[in-house]
């Protein structure tokens, strides 16, 4: 990279990162970073509308710019309100950390001086200033490719962990959550969906591991959907164990950022809610497949203080539902979660 882009106090920064929940916490290091370097520029983040709230009560970022999806893709007034929108702020600059096509389409047409994205792609030509990068081969973490783009801008200090910002009535309302739930003192989250983004630890294991721990005296609590709350209750009694306590359908992002951060360890898969717990300060023991898309080299937990389990050796499923996941046992989850509160 040449000289940096040139920046001016005041100017105002759009970054855009639209897709799902765990990308957006894994971008929060480049939002804060940038916002380091330049701190009298105004930082606005476009984000997705169901991921957005954790972006509230944090100082680096002046506006949150929230865009349905479903509507980007296919309905075309939406999308001409939100280019109107996005014309107003008369941005300087857009970094598009996510090169959605129609999202990336609508920098170009507001006419935003620079457009920075990643090359190599059919909608590369709606960027002026192009990444020379592939993320393919996963060889770094997903939070260091995003801040792989601060090579246009001047050196500096670098964030390298995400932190949410939680606030006394966001910690408030998980309590009244955890009470009603009949949780109180120390506790661990057992959070069993996946989202579909990666191979997953199947909910009966979740289950196993949950009559584990309880059965050795270690309070937990399940987080999710009401739908898998309600899959729950039907495997506790299949395989059977304490009552199940779980706050299934119950939270709001904020409101299951807030539950995570109370908690002294949470168990997940490779999910937006285990990166959420990072971000709130929590231990972590993520459950990953042993395949080079879903590696934790570039999804995994980051900072100190987690736990990635794999199953030993390569995939060598065929195509279709890997078994591999399997492999891996509810006592050894257990022990590992259980050195936590010791």
């Amino acid at each position: 990279m040449n000289k940096p882009l040139q920046v001016t106090d005041g100017d105002k920064i759009l970054i855009s990162r639209t897709d799902k929940l765990g990308d957006l916490v894994l971008a929060l290091p480049f939002i804060e970073t940038f916002k380091k370097r330049y701190p009298k520029c105004k930082v606005d983040v476009m984000a997705s509308l169901y991921a957005s709230p954790i972006l509230e009560h944090n100082k680096s970022i002046n506006k949150i710019l929230r865009v349905q999806n479903d509507q980007l893709l296919s309905n075309n007034l939406y999308r001409k309100d939100l280019l109107q929108k996005i014309k107003k702020e008369k941005y300087n600059i857009v970094v598009v950390l996510y090169p959605e096509r129609q999202i990336s389409r609508l920098y170009h047409k507001a006419e935003i001086p620079i457009r920075i994205g990643t090359a190599g792609r059919f909608h590369s030509i709606f960027f002026n200033t192009r990444l020379m990068h592939s993320r393919r081969k996963n060889i770094k973490h997903e939070s260091v490719y995003n801040l792989d783009f601060m090579s246009f801008f001047k050196s500096g200090e670098s964030v390298k962990v995400p932190k949410v910002y939680l606030t006394e009535k966001d910690d408030a309302g998980a309590k009244r959550i955890l009470a009603n739930a009949g949780i109180s003192g120390d506790f661990a989250v057992m959070h069993p969906g996946s989202g579909g983004s990666a191979e997953a630890w199947s909910s009966e294991n979740f289950m196993y591991l949950y009559k584990e721990l309880t059965d050795k005296g270690v309070s937990v609590v399940v987080s999710g959907s009401e739908k898998e709350g309600d899959m729950f209750d039907s495997l506790s009694h299949t395989i059977g164990g304490s009552d199940l306590r779980k706050i299934t359908g119950s939270t709001d992002l904020r409101a299951l950022a807030a539950v995570l951060s109370l908690a002294k360890v949470v168990v997940a898969n490779s999910t937006g809610p285990l990166h959420l717990a990072v971000a709130v300060g929590t231990s972590t023991v993520g459950l990953y497949p042993n395949k080079l898309s879903m590696s934790p080299t570039r999804w995994g937990p980051l900072g100190e203080n987690h736990i990635v389990l794999q199953p030993e050796g390569d995939c060598q499923c065929p195509n279709g539902k890997c078994l591999c996941m399997e492999t891996i046992e509810p006592s050894l989850v257990a022990s590992k979660m259980i050195k936590v509160f010791k």
